[in-house]
Order: C-alpha cells, then structure tokens, then sequence
C-alpha cells in the first residue's frame, strides 16, 4: 500500500498521479458485479471479492485502528442484523428467505469494511473505483428494462465517466474543477430528455454544490464563518430549489416538451390523488401501513404477505392510479421501494435506526466540502446527493448494496479525515512524488 501522508490536502496544485497494482484493482473491482451466481439467492463476484480484499487488508499494521474509526456504523449494522435474526426466529421465517436476508446484511458490511481499508488511502483509488462503477453500470443494464438504458444504467454511466474524468483531469488541470458545474448541467439536461427524472434533479443539484462551493473558496473569510446554522440554511435552500426544479420538471412533461414518452409516465404517476414523488414511489404508501403493523421486530427477511398486495392494489384503486394485474396476480413481497422502509418492514425498527444515521453522513460531508478544498468535490458530492436519494426512494437490492458500500466509505472519508481521525494523501506538486 501506498505510505500515506498525515495531513489532508488544502491546496489543488497541478500534481502527477503515479500508477500501481491496486489502482487496477480500484477499477475492475466495480466491474465484477456484472458476474453473477445463484447461491442462497444470487452472489456476485463482487461479493467474493470482498471476503478476499478483507482479508488482504487485514494484513496491514493499521488495519483495526481504521476499523474503530466506523465503530458507530458497525453497532448499528450489527443491530440491524440482530433484529433481523430475532424478527426471523419470531415470524418462523423459511430458511430460504432468513439466510438470504442475513447474508445481505453481512456481504453489505464485509463491502464497507474492505473499501474502507482499501479506498482512502489514495484518491486514486476512490477515482479509479469510479470509473470501474461507469463500465459496470453501461454493462450491467438488464434485458428487462430495453426502452429505459437511460433511466437504470445509462445515466450512471454517464455521470460516473463525466465526473471520474473530471477528478482524474483536476490533478493535471485544476480549472477543470472550477468548471465542472459548466460540464455536469448539461449532461443532467441531456439524461432528462431521456427520461431519467432522478438523476437530472441530482446532477443538478451536483452542479448547484460545486457552483457553491467553488465561490466559496473564493472568500476564505466567508468560508471560515460557514457553521452549522447558516449550513442548515443553505440546506433549506437547496431543498426549496429542488422542488421548484421539480414542478419544473412536472410542467414540461406534461406540455410534451420532454417526449412522449415522459408525457405518459407524468400523467400515469399524476393520475390519482397523491403527488409526482409519491406516484413514482406509491409502494411507500403499503409499506407504511406494514411498519405500523409491526413496528418493533418486522415481517421477517423477504417479507410476504398477500395481504399487503392486496391493500397496495385496492389503495391505487381508491387513489385513482392505475393497476397492472400482471404484477399484484403474482407478487407476494410486501411492498417496498426504500433502502429505509425496506429494511423496516423486514427487520423492525432497528433496520430504519441504522439508515437514519447513514443518512447523516452526506449531509456532514457536503457540510465539511464547504471547509477545504477538496479535489474530488464532483465525485463527493454526486455519491452524496445520490444517497440522499436512495435511502428515502430506492430498493436496497442486488447491486445496490454495492453503490450504497462505496458512498458510504466515500463520505465518511471525507468526514474522518476531516477530524485528523484518518490519514490521507497530499495533494503535491508537479515532479514530485504522486498523490
């Protein structure tokens, strides 16, 4: 591994990246979810890979120091899984679902751990992981989703290669760093005219952050005044322009100006009496009704209950939105679309515990972007937004514990080594020895 300086970087000169083993092994590592296998439901290459680089960094003299340092994470994630287990044991849970539910938690934690050990210690790495995520992610589109590359792949890929290649660029050439809100909002206004509404809000909420950060640098004084209390302003501000972004986003779709296509899932998600995020995330409505049911201990690893779909088709109905009979004549899962109601519905209210902290993190770490400047802020700002979104609105399975791994590790980097808690590379001078 590569010797680490102690300090973190505070000034972006033009530097050299030198190449090693492992920043080939940063890249490819993402890449390997494309491999897959049916074992206790399905196991990725990537999840093997995981037990193996585990091990490898446990052979650095450092290893259980930086481990402490994600003491509070692992607490949680062991009482996540604990309360799995128990709800598991209570509910009598088949062994087929109860080991697949366990074993997505425990591959989740051994993914953080070893990237943790792995990534911060050169920004190379984080970048290099990047980049392997924009090939994984243009690669691993499913057949079933043909007509919509755009909306679960594509828009990833995209954003992975822009921005990765923004960071890997700023080492030679700073001013692409100062430029890069002027390179991400076109490509957000180009994935939403391919039907991608998530991703354009968060690209370009990335491209508001770097704007913002970027004039901040610009006045250190102003920037040694930005405490948590005008931050949480600054928070409110952006979620007040987000919205606007989206009523934005409603009023073109429904002119047409977006397509056909976008015209017709606008009025689909708008049909009934709720509003556009709840139409495109109307599962959260039955999984409410299910943590309610159950709040303390869940319905058990891959939760099933007919009952629930049942409700979830009669709520549309009585809401105006439409029903595919395809889909509740064959489901038998309750309802979820969130890593947090996911994990509640299942594990109780542990599962929820555990990603109301993980949700803390991107907000810290855009809170301490604003303190330093920090070469890799589009990448960490786009695993942040990003987060903040997946926790509230997207499934916490097959690849995605991957993507949710490496924010993670990102972000708490970002974090710790903010505090002096961990150690990070310098950024140095050209014809030096490299970051």
């Amino acid at each position: 591994m590569s010797k680490l300086s102690a300090q973190p970087a505070t000034h972006l000169n033009r530097t050299t990246v030198s190449f090693d083993f492992w920043i080939a092994v940063a890249f490819l590592y993402p890449v390997s979810k494309l491999l897959v296998v049916e074992l206790i439901g399905q196991l990725y290459l990537t999840d093997i890979l995981g037990v193996a680089l585990l091990l490898m960094m446990t052979r650095s003299p450092d290893f259980m120091k930086r481990l402490t340092h994600l003491r509070v994470f692992f607490l949680l994630l062991g009482l996540w899984l604990a309360s799995l287990v128990v709800t598991d044991l209570i509910r009598q849970s088949v062994p087929a679902d109860f080991l697949r539910g366990w074993a997505k938690i425990i591959f989740f934690g051994i993914q953080v751990a070893a990237l943790w050990l792995f990534l911060p210690r050169r920004r190379a790495y984080i970048i290099a992981f990047a980049l392997g995520s924009s090939v994984a992610w243009g690669l691993g589109v499913s057949e079933q989703f043909e007509g919509y590359e755009w909306k679960f792949g594509y828009d990833r890929a995209a954003a992975f290669l822009l921005i990765g290649g923004i960071c890997a660029g700023a080492y030679r050439w700073p001013a692409l760093r100062t430029f890069s809100p002027l390179l991400i909002a076109p490509l957000a206004f180009f994935i939403l005219f391919q039907n991608a509404r998530s991703s354009f809000i968060t690209l370009l909420l990335v491209a508001g952050i770097c704007a913002l950060v970027i004039a901040v640098e610009r006045w250190p004084a102003l920037q040694a005044r930005i405490r948590v209390p005008a931050f949480a302003i600054i928070l409110g501000f952006g979620a007040m322009g987000a919205g606007l972004v989206s009523s934005a986003y409603g009023s073109l779709a429904e002119s047409g100006a977006l397509g056909v296509g976008a015209q017709y899932k606008y009025e689909q998600q708008t049909a009934g009496d709720v509003p556009l995020l709840l139409g495109g995330r109307s599962e959260s409505l039955i999984s409410v009704r299910a943590i309610s049911d159950s709040p303390l201990i869940g319905h058990g690893s891959w939760a099933k209950d007919r009952r629930y779909v049942e409700l979830y088709r009669s709520l549309r109905l009585r809401l105006g939105m439409s029903v595919h009979d395809n889909y509740f004549h064959t489901r038998e899962l309750i309802p979820t679309h969130s890593y947090m109601l996911g994990a509640w519905v299942e594990a109780g209210v542990m599962g929820a515990v555990f990603w109301l902290y993980v949700l803390t993190l991107p907000f810290a770490a855009i809170y301490q972007l604003m303190q330093r400047r920090e070469i890799l802020l589009p990448l960490v700002a786009y695993l942040a937004v990003g987060l903040v979104w997946a926790i509230p609105f997207s499934p916490f399975g097959a690849t995605e514990r991957f993507m949710a791994a490496f924010q993670i590790v990102t972000l708490l980097w970002v974090i710790r080594s903010a505090k002096g808690q961990l150690a990070v590379p310098r950024l140095i001078k050209r014809n030096s020895h490299a970051a």
